[in-house]
């Protein structure tokens, strides 16, 4: 399939509908959703789409479907969702080809659903991008992170915390997806943008596929379109990089509309997208910046150690086997601020949402798994000392805990080094 074919063959005719189909499909509500007041819109298209995967997993698979995309891309419902998609496709495809069958080619069509595509995975670029750059989707490992043995981390938990340990990398691989993007806007370096976009969005989905990510279908799907919109250029690609021959003109130069007023309303609505999604995506992920890096620490803000732990005016001994009692605390920013985590003797975690009343000084901690695992404490804090006094369940306890210096923390104050003797790999 070529943009400089004056007559397309079967195949590409065919392939071109097939791919036209599915891809718009995946986009239809990305652009809607740049709209003002589109959110009840977008919200009943998605819904409408929504009902026909879980109605094919119900009846043809006898498959319930009661999880929807929610931070996972993966779940069953996106798989679901592709095979309907497909199965579209293919039915569309061929009403198409038989309605359509006389026409020569699509060149123009072709070309306009190029710069669709190029603006759609540009704008997730972007979103992708800035949140790297401003250290947002992988940010600085947690404390529950870096109190957690490999044994216990989840390979996905493994990634998130390499990328995250180092700020310069996650920056670096931030502005890679942001300047691929921003290439895919203007039709003289769309291709090498497509490749840009291509090479990085191949490393993210071999480190989905490698570590458990679950973002495999979308960033699968990233991939490839990005792919076809380098494909469209693939002569003059081989031409430049294999077979180092003179490049002819790429018709991808010329512009989409030959009448003049139709340039110029495209070149501001091009210039009002780009402007208006480099906004957003931008301001998002700096407020959401600030909200993490710049707000007030929570009033337990770190890691706490216990020193000693009387229940029932009895002193427990630190025993491993011993899932009460307590071992440390950990409070953290970001969303783990709405949590107060206990780490038990055998190193489970117990996750508790808070109240503090400073003015009493008493805390009120409520288990999310068990609402009634609750405990009533009041505490006291003196520089690094922390103690807890009150009731758990049907038992008195007494916590006296001692705050963890973070700073010897080798992962995240090693830092950079230009100099190094001897490999300091521990």
């Amino acid at each position: 399939m070529t943009t400089e074919s004056a007559t397309w063959n079967g195949y590409q005719k065919i392939g071109f509908r097939f791919i036209f189909l599915y891809f718009a499909l995946h986009i239809s509500t990305f652009f809607i959703s740049f709209l003002p007041y589109s959110t009840s819109l977008v919200t009943g298209i998605r819904y409408n789409i929504q009902s026909l995967p879980v109605w094919v997993a119900k009846t043809f698979f006898d498959i319930i479907i009661t999880v929807f995309p929610n931070g996972s891309g993966d779940t069953t419902y996106n798989y679901f969702e592709v095979l309907v998609f497909f199965i579209l496709a293919i039915i569309g495809t061929i009403i198409w080809s038989l309605i359509d069958r006389k026409r020569t080619n699509y060149d123009w069509l072709l070309r306009f659903f190029r710069v669709y595509v190029s603006y759609y995975v540009a704008g997730y670029m972007l979103s992708y991008g800035f949140s790297k750059v401003f250290y947002l989707q992988f940010s600085e490992p947690s404390f529950l992170q870096l109190f957690r043995t490999y044994g216990e981390s989840s390979p996905m938990g493994i990634a998130w915390t390499f990328m995250g340990a180092s700020k310069t990398y996650t920056m670096f691989s931030g502005f890679a997806e942001v300047i691929g993007g921003l290439l895919l806007f203007y039709r003289r370096t769309r291709t090498i943008g497509a490749l840009v976009v291509f090479a990085v969005m191949f490393n993210v989905f071999m480190m989905n596929m490698s570590y458990d990510i679950p973002v495999k279908l979308f960033s699968f799907h990233l991939m490839i379109k990005a792919l076809f919109i380098a494909s469209l250029d693939y002569k003059r690609i081989l031409n430049l990089f294999v077979f180092r021959k003179p490049l002819a003109i790429s018709n991808e130069l010329k512009p989409l509309f030959q009448n003049r007023n139709w340039r110029i309303a495209g070149r501001v609505l091009k210039f009002v997208f780009i402007g208006y999604a480099i906004y957003i995506y931008m301001n998002s992920s700096l407020e959401y910046s600030k909200q993490r890096y710049e707000g007030p620490k929570p009033f337990f803000y770190g890691v706490y150690n216990t020193e000693s732990y009387i229940k029932n005016n009895d002193s427990i001994p630190p025993l491993l086997t011993d899932k009460t009692r307590w071992k440390r605390l950990i409070m953290d920013r970001g969303y783990l601020d709405k949590y107060m985590i206990i780490r038990g003797m055998n190193e489970q975690s117990r996750w508790y949402t808070y109240e503090i009343d400073s003015v009493k000084s008493t805390v009120k901690m409520t288990s999310t798994r068990d609402s009634l695992d609750v405990l009533n404490l009041a505490f006291t804090k003196n520089d690094s000392i922390l103690t807890f006094k009150g009731t758990w369940k049907n038992d008195s306890i007494q916590v006296k805990l001692n705050k963890y210096d973070t700073s010897k923390i080798l992962l995240t104050n090693r830092g950079f080094n230009w100099i190094n003797e001897y490999p300091y790999n521990r």
